[in-house]
């Protein structure tokens, strides 16, 4: 009499395998989701960035860039003015004189800024878990 089939420890052997592939995978498949997403945000407004530049430097200030502005400007990118962005919009916080500031919320929870400045020819970025930590140019710092 021949029995075929697989016993229950073969079994229990694969599925153990299964769920230690998973464990190392998921968490590494996860922190790639959010670098995307950060990389996604971090890309808009840098485009975004260019697009105020060139309308600087038709105006030679900011005073009149705002999201309708910016949206002729750079048409791909979801622009607000001023307050708070959602998800994958780009807010145009500050848009006067000679200071701007951008802040982007990325898909993964995390607010991004650019600031440009007149006494800084260097564009300032920084990062925050919420929005009042990125919501003037002072508290853009820190880099991506």
């Amino acid at each position: 009499m021949s029995e075929e089939g697989f016993t229950l420890i073969e079994l229990m052997v694969v599925v153990l395998i299964i769920g230690v592939l998973i464990a190392i995978a998921l968490p590494t498949f996860l922190g790639a989701r959010k670098r995307a997403q950060d990389r996604a945000i971090q890309t808009n407004m840098r485009s975004g960035l260019a697009a105020a530049l060139a309308y600087y430097t038709e105006a030679q200030d900011w005073d009149g860039f705002d999201a309708a502005t910016a949206k002729t400007e750079e048409p791909r990118i979801d622009w607000v003015d001023p307050g708070p962005p959602v998800n994958s919009e780009t807010a145009i916080v500050v848009h006067a004189g000679q200071s701007l500031l951008l802040v982007g919320l990325s898909g993964s929870g995390t607010y991004f800024c650019l600031a440009q400045i007149a006494s800084n020819p260097a564009t300032l970025q920084g990062t925050g878990s919420a929005f009042t930590d990125v919501d003037t140019i002072p508290e853009c710092t820190g880099g991506w």
